[in-house]
């Protein structure tokens, strides 16, 4: 992929995803004015089991698709019979559970919730076939078309939905919605005509890699998801309510950066010879940390009491002393998300697996912990310290086990970028809001320069070549 095309791609992912997650904030400051953080409680435990059941259908049979391509028809078809038939079964599954999931959280409107949440599996199970198709086909400006009117449609319906009076039901409406119009435009889109179809050659194939996935998602579900869980039923539905919006802040970027990494990463992880993957990942992760640790830290000294109150109410300040750990394990998610593409596009998403599943007891055993001891802030610490720290070391200690790469640069990678906002938050804390974030950009910039010269003079030579073109363009007008 020519260099050129490659900053056109990640700059429509980027866009999409940028113009969504502000879809999103922008529903989630209309909301938190709207509703109670007991609401937001309630829809907090459906996302937990709805992400569950989505475990086997996003990041499955569409990565599959991207791995694979879709010249053969016998593993496309394959690929999409599998997974409708798999988003039929759970969906039956969800109903079936509802109830009993309802009873064991003592909310009977759970069980309503979560029926409908059952449909968005069978959409969610065609969609991502659909998207697959188009994300193999690198049309990343089409893809980010129908992100963005997604997003759009469920931004307005959620607001509608609350203003007139649905409470958590206006998560519910809004959701539904947009998956059904993400469902129609990715099919429109793909330009695809699925056959239902399962070719005994490659349907082990097939079957191997998707539940490959499952795992590692299944571990990694346990890792995202664990923490709202344990809230919910140890802490109660309003401090579920605060946990689950400081959640939703602090992995704004994480959403962002991700989808660009995962979108764009894994089709040009794929087609990379195998001697180019690792410098290939070490450059991805050098450049995504520093970026991720300036916004993180940006976002760590704007949200103090006074900014929530102004922007959510008064009583949405608890959600500042859940802010820090969140945001501290949302940089780690970042940087470990090239290793999570590089993974699935050598066709080994069983590594991710292995890791998810193995730190999982450990976190869950630690969230528990954190909530006997220290409530919603004490959840938010085991949260930082087992998968902000614990995690990242073992997840990189065993891909550089297994491949035979340089775990001592990957991890100075990781943790340099955070070590170097230090002084700049220490130096900002005590100003005024306006002030902080570019006194801190100030303090950043001068501790890149000092410590990692090489990564300062890099980016004066871009900036150089940006101004340069910026100048050139102006004079052809």
């Amino acid at each position: 992929m020519k260099p050129t095309s490659l900053i056109k791609s990640g700059l429509w992912i980027t866009y999409a995803t940028f113009v969504t997650r502000i879809f999103t904030f922008l529903s989630s400051v209309v909301l938190a004015r709207l509703l109670q953080p007991a609401d937001f409680g309630v829809i907090g435990i459906a996302y937990v089991f709805w992400s569950l059941f989505t475990l086997f259908t996003q990041d499955t049979a569409g990565t599959f698709i991207i791995y694979k391509g879709t010249d053969n028809p016998k593993y496309i078809n394959t690929t999409y019979t599998v997974s409708l038939l798999i988003g039929v079964a759970l969906a039956l599954v969800m109903v079936v559970t509802a109830p009993v999931v309802a009873d064991f959280f003592r909310e009977p409107a759970l069980t309503g919730i979560l029926m409908v949440f059952a449909l968005n599996v069978v959409l969610s199970s065609v969609a991502y076939v659909h998207s697959g198709v188009i994300t193999r086909r690198m049309q990343y400006q089409v893809l980010a078309h129908i992100n963005l009117v997604g997003a759009l449609t469920r931004l307005v319906c959620t607001t509608a939905a609350a203003l007139i009076g649905f409470r958590y039901w206006s998560f519910v409406i809004g959701d539904t919605i947009s998956w059904l119009v993400f469902c129609v435009l990715s099919r429109y889109y793909s330009k695809h005509d699925f056959r239902l179809q399962i070719d005994p050659e490659v349907r082990s194939e097939v079957l191997t890699f998707c539940l490959g996935c499952v795992g590692s998602s299944l571990g990694l579900y346990c890792i995202f998801n664990a923490d709202n869980f344990t809230v919910g039923k140890m802490l109660g539905n309003t401090n579920l309510g605060f946990y689950n919006l400081a959640y939703q802040l602090s992995t704004a970027v994480a959403t962002i950066l991700g989808s660009v990494l995962v979108q764009l990463g894994m089709p040009i992880f794929a087609q990379l010879p195998i001697d180019e993957h690792e410098g290939a990942l070490f450059k991805v992760v050098k450049q995504t940390g520093f970026f991720t640790a300036a916004s993180y830290a940006i976002i760590f000294l704007v949200f103090d009491p006074q900014f929530v109150t102004l922007i959510f109410g008064a009583n949405w300040v608890p959600i500042c002393t859940v802010l820090p750990g969140l945001l501290f394990f949302g940089y780690f998610r970042v940087v470990n998300t090239p290793l999570q593409s590089m993974l699935s596009a050598k066709g080994r998403p069983d590594l991710n697996a292995k890791v998810g599943l193995q730190i999982a007891f450990v976190a869950v055993l630690s969230f528990v912990i954190g909530a006997w001891q220290g409530g919603i802030v004490g959840v938010s610490l085991a949260v930082a310290i087992v998968l902000g720290i614990v995690w990242t070391i073992f997840y990189w200690w065993t891909a550089c086990q297994q491949f035979h790469w340089s775990l001592r640069e990957f991890l100075i990678s990781c943790f340099t970028p955070v070590l170097l906002t230090v002084p700049g938050i220490l130096l900002s804390l005590q100003l005024p809001l306006l002030l902080r974030p570019f006194t801190f950009l100030l303090a950043y910039v001068l501790c890149i320069r000092l410590f990692v010269p090489q990564q300062f003079f890099q980016y004066r030579m871009l900036l150089g070549k940006v101004s340069d073109r910026v100048v050139a363009w102006r004079h052809s007008r």
